[in-house]
């Protein structure tokens, strides 16, 4: 039995960073105040959770299913950054969300997914350098919206 050669067409090796993989990044949100709209009510400890491991504040709103829609508006202009599960709010929140964050200039990020890991790939985007980049996440589920 032969032993495989990891040498490129070139005959050097393989960059390390090609080959391990990446560890990942903490991000902290330095005692900033992050609301999250909609989501899954059963992940709302996990949503607090993942939020203070981060040195963040969590506050929440369930996007008009229990929580009534006119506390909203004073969540979203007392948060710092807002976490939208867009696919399990009513329209009037989505609309709300969006353009509350726009006329405020707040981060807001707007996630399909509702689980954990959709929450937290919105939580990453916003870490970006480039919060405009939209696209699909590591589970296929496509941003649909982050702005800074």
């Amino acid at each position: 039995m032969r032993k495989e050669n990891r040498r490129t067409k070139a005959g050097h090796a393989p960059a390390p960073s090609a080959l391990a993989p990446q560890p990942a990044v903490r991000i902290s949100l330095d005692d900033r105040c992050v609301l999250c709209v909609g989501g899954l009510t059963g992940a709302r400890n996990h949503y607090r959770a993942e939020i203070e491991t981060r040195d963040g504040r969590f506050i929440h709103h369930d996007g008009g299913r229990e929580d009534n829609l006119h506390r909203l508006a004073p969540m979203l202009a007392a948060a710092d950054i807002v976490i939208c599960a867009s696919g399990n709010i009513s329209h009037n929140a989505y609309h709300l969300v969006k353009s509350t964050c726009k006329k405020l200039g707040k981060p807001c990020v707007l996630v399909k997914g509702t689980g954990i890991a959709s929450f937290l790939d919105g939580l990453g985007s916003l870490a970006q350098r480039h919060p405009t980049a939209t696209g699909p996440s590591a589970r296929g589920e496509r941003m649909l919206r982050s702005a800074r």
